[in-house]
């Protein structure tokens, strides 16, 4: 194969070339121009930070042909080194070798004298693996190699590795690498590939690498494969499952307003979607921080995801003491999610309680009642009669909340043909509906009205079955109606059910409108598309009318 991956291309050759780690690269320098090279040392730190590539420039520079310290990268030892085929520098996977037999059969290769260069370099990764016995038996050799002989070794856990084998090296620590140093190094990388790329996709990129360099490499290799030498926001979002900035404001902006109803239709649609709830988690608390960081500082410099703009109307919204209350229950709920079976559930209440803005006040004790003084009673008034208690009257006959004069009986059907809308005229209705906002509502505030003709023995069962769901969208021609089970939302939409529905939504909003019943898995997914041609600007006109079905 003639491809490389990205992270393989572009491996550092020279220290120089190292993104982060300054420290280990100026502590190695120092140690190599001043000779004092030590015979075994522990690289630890995060995965993809460097410690592999670092162990190998480190061989490089005690093995160049131009003298200790040089990474020419042009004699035979650097470019056998940086092949991975030099005789002298020995990379063992830890992982796969960790047996007693095969650490004998390493000590029995140390005596041996370098073939082609200065000192041979054992270059053990992912050293925590080896067992306990491998551990010891190596000890001795660890402690006293021959004068030409230099262990590196690397793990990402060096709590697992034995004190006595730590207290025998020089241990340099690997920090995952900040935002700049990774932003700078892949700039390059896809300036060098002649790739184009948006700076929003570079940070969604360095978010999802985690200080790794190899990771961010890694993901801007496959992007670049999907969408054509390009790193744009839109497609990975697709591909990783993220929300849009843009998105998360407006959840954020829902939770604030206690909008209870649009955060769970947005949890579903991100569910529908695949999206990462962990990773959804984890930016709401980025751009709730940054808010408060400009609410504190005012500096637009400060922050790492927001502009300053989007701040201000962040704020304007959730107000800071709301927003640092939110940033705890998202915090709590991030420590919690690898204990619960169900991550949507935990996800859903967290955002449920985040919308509900008032919190318990210790109520005001209610003030004592002083007991009624004694009342002194004549005689007189002590032989009255006391009055004898009034009949009370009937109460009067209940109205029903909902005329359902001429309404007719007809059996509720669960079997039968069943109305279909496709999705282009799904997105119509849910355009045209944004016109009719304040109609909807009232609706939904008449929807429990429902209730109180459930006994009706000709409307009572369609009235159950709405109430099962709620109102989704209205448009002037349609009710979109969501239900959470799918049995109910296939009853609604039988056709031989419709005529009655359809007469109790008229009488609650003063005129029949054809109804259509969105099934949850439907629901989450016309609710992401609309959102994206939203955002795109390439929604429908709002004149364009959905084609709906005629009886």
């Amino acid at each position: 194969m003639s491809y490389r991956a990205l992270y393989l291309k572009y491996r550092p050759q020279t220290f120089g070339e190292v993104a982060g780690q300054k420290a280990v690269v100026k502590t190695l320098e120092k140690s190599l121009s001043s000779g004092k090279i030590g015979h075994a040392y522990l690289f630890s730190g995060p995965r993809g930070t460097g410690k592999t590539s670092m162990a190998r420039l480190f061989a490089k520079a005690l093995d160049c042909e131009k003298g200790v310290g040089c990474q020419c990268g042009e004699c035979e030892n650097c470019r056998l080194i940086a092949e991975g085929g030099h005789p002298d520098v020995i990379e063992i996977d830890a992982a796969s070798n960790n047996g007693v037999d095969q650490v004998r059969e390493l000590i029995d290769h140390v005596g041996y004298a370098p073939i082609k260069s200065r000192y041979k370099v054992y270059i053990i990764d992912e050293v925590h693996m080896m067992s306990a016995a491998a551990f010891n038996a190596l000890l001795k050799t660890l402690e006293e190699p021959p004068a030409n002989v230099i262990f590196i070794l690397c793990t990402t856990e060096p709590h697992k590795v034995l004190p006595t084998i730590l207290s025998r090296c020089q241990r340099y620590e690997f920090h995952k690498l900040s935002e700049e140093e990774m932003r700078t190094k892949l700039e390059e990388v896809l300036v060098k590939e002649g790739a184009g790329y948006e700076g929003e996709a570079i940070d969604a990129v360095i978010d999802l690498a985690d200080g790794g360099m190899r990771d961010c490499l890694s993901i801007a290799d496959q992007m670049l494969a999907y969408s054509g030498n390009s790193l744009n926001i839109h497609d990975l979002l697709s591909v990783y499952g993220l929300t849009s900035k843009e998105e998360r404001i407006a959840l954020l902006k829902a939770i604030a307003s206690g909008n209870a109803s649009e955060v769970i239709g947005r949890c579903e649609g991100y569910l529908a979607g695949g999206i990462d709830l962990r990773r959804l988690s984890k930016d709401l608390v980025q751009i709730l921080k940054d808010a408060i960081i400009y609410e504190k500082t005012k500096d637009p410099s400060l922050l790492g995801r927001l502009g300053e703009e989007e701040c201000k109307d962040l704020l304007s919204a959730f107000g800071p003491a709301k927003a640092e209350e939110a940033i705890l229950s998202l915090v709590e709920a991030e420590s919690l999610y690898s204990r619960v079976d169900d991550l949507r559930n935990l996800f859903e209440l967290t955002l449920l309680r985040m919308t509900d803005g008032e919190r318990d006040a210790p109520k005001a004790p209610a003030p004592k009642e002083e007991p009624p003084r004694p009342r002194t009673v004549s005689r007189e008034e002590d032989r009255k009669e006391e009055p004898a208690p009034k009949e009370e009257a009937a109460p009067a006959p209940r109205e029903c909340p909902i005329d359902l004069e001429g309404f007719g009986s007809a059996p509720l059907l669960t079997e039968g043909e069943e109305y279909q809308l496709e999705e282009d005229d799904l997105i119509k209705v849910m355009n045209r509906a944004m016109a009719n906002k304040a109609e909807k509502a009232e609706l939904s505030q008449k929807w429990g009205l429902l209730a109180e003709i459930q006994d009706d023995p000709n409307a009572g069962l369609f009235a159950t079955l709405l109430l099962n769901g709620k109102p989704y969208a209205l448009s002037d021609e349609c009710l979109l109606v969501q239900f959470d089970h799918p049995t109910d939302a296939r009853k609604a939409n039988i056709k031989g059910n419709q005529p009655q529905l359809r007469k109790l939504i008229g009488r609650l909003l003063g005129h029949e409108v054809f109804l259509y019943a969105l099934r949850p898995e439907v629901r989450g997914g016309i609710y992401i598309k609309f959102n994206s041609l939203k955002v795109a600007g390439i929604l429908p006109s709002i004149e364009e009318a959905p084609t709906l079905p005629k009886d």
